[in-house]
């Protein structure tokens, strides 16, 4: 095959995500952000006539070893520890039993490409990519901070090899891909990655599920009794819906927004859930606090059709997909200044940044977006702007350019 041939032709590409289904609906088990991110891309490279593969690990006995979820399109389960959902920490302890059993899928199903989410599936796809001589690019969603740092700077290691893994991948992978210049950043300073093998390829939005309710940005809590705000995400410490709890139990008690609350917790976070629950009954807060549970895509969207103004409290986001997702619907965003989330809400353009943890800052920052109906109306309609230009189709476009690179590349040398 000729160069130019090479340039043109499909690939075959594998994401690799050990710990976690790229069909699992966010906000459940430990499905967030990244889930949505994996399988929005890998259903336009199919499209675009490309062989995907996605590959996790077995969490139910009766999971088939491989479903077509589409043309040019299969999700392989393999065999790594108990069919059944364990705890995030757990799956370090199958990585050389997941390892083996990609070798032994790609040695059958080959590929051009291996692409690793979040650092349990780069240690396990790093000898395998070795071995067949295609190149590793890693993904890591969140980067671990050290004990030493606040939590604001990023996740814990959940288990031990976490910190080491990931410098590891840094080190070792052909390239990085991260979804913001934040975590670029946090990869250059945090694991020492060069600078010139890492990639940054934002995301995209859905606009056939999340889009506004109306042509018209409608002033806050029209049509209804009261203004209504919504956090979503998995219910664990490093969201931080407590803090968004807390924030509206400090408005006053006459103009008090109700909130919304989409997710469920992962298997470590159910103290954290009831904590929530304990705080809503300690706050008087029973009217005003509804929690959904988990949803499907849709179930989400529409659920942010029917509010007004999104929270994101979150300690550390490399993004915060969700925020995206909120402006797609027409919904201005309330963030936590740390990470990606200062660049996925613009501040004081399509929502507001709080520099603090107060729950009376965060209250004050709230009341000023309700109170406001003409600063209102201005961060809902830059907000859904902004989204209308990001695309999944585009966001798989660069990420494609990223494997092209590599894998001709690979064929020069």
């Amino acid at each position: 095959m000729t160069s130019d041939a090479a340039s043109v032709a499909p690939l075959g590409i594998a994401f690799v995500v050990l710990h976690t289904s790229p069909v699992d609906e966010p906000g459940t088990k430990d499905a967030g952000g990244m889930n949505v991110v994996v399988r929005a891309q890998a259903e336009v490279l199919a499209r675009a006539g490309h062989r995907v593969e996605l590959v996790t690990r077995r969490q139910r006995p009766d999971e088939p070893a491989v479903v077509e979820l589409a043309p040019n399109l299969r999700l392989h389960s393999l065999t790594a520890g108990p069919a059944r959902t364990i705890e995030k920490g757990e799956h370090e302890a199958l990585i050389d039993e997941f390892r083996d059993a990609l070798a032994a899928l790609l040695r059958d199903v080959p590929v051009d490409v291996i692409h690793g989410e979040h650092w349990f599936s780069g240690i396990a796809a790093l000898p395998v990519a070795r071995e067949l001589g295609v190149p590793l690019v890693q993904s890591f969603h969140s980067i671990a901070a050290d004990a030493s740092l606040p939590l604001s700077a990023g996740e814990r290691a959940e288990s031990p090899g976490r910190l080491e893994g990931e410098a590891r991948l840094a080190r070792e992978s052909d390239a990085l891909v991260v979804i913001s210049d934040a975590e670029r950043e946090t990869a250059i300073e945090r694991l020492g990655a060069a600078p010139e093998r890492i990639f940054v390829v934002p995301p995209g939005v859905d606009q056939t599920v999340f889009y506004p309710a109306d042509a018209v940005v409608a002033a806050p809590g029209a049509g209804r009794d009261r203004p209504r705000l919504i956090v979503g995400g998995r219910l664990h410490p490093l969201k931080s819906i407590d803090l968004a709890i807390d924030a509206v139990a400090k408005l006053p008690e006459a103009s008090r927004p109700d909130l919304v609350v989409v997710g469920a917790p992962p298997p470590d976070s159910l103290d954290y859930e009831r904590s929530l629950h304990d705080a809503v009954a300690r706050h008087g807060l029973d009217e005003r606090v509804r929690f959904t549970g988990p949803l499907s895509r849709a179930g989400f969207a529409g659920e942010m059709r029917e509010s007004d103004l999104l929270l994101m409290p979150s300690h550390s986001e490399t993004f915060g997909l969700v925020v995206l997702e909120a402006a797609a619907c027409g919904l201005p965003a309330i963030a936590y200044r740390s990470g990606g989330l200062a660049e996925s809400v613009r501040h004081n353009e399509t929502g507001l940044l709080v520099d603090t943890r107060e729950p009376a800052d965060w209250a004050a920052a709230i009341a000023r977006v309700l109170g406001d109906a003409g600063l209102y109306e201005r961060l809902a309609t830059t907000a859904l702007a902004h989204a209308r230009a990001m695309s999944w189709d585009a966001s798989a476009g660069q990420l494609l350019e990223v494997y092209r690179e590599l894998v001709n590349g690979a064929a020069r040398g």
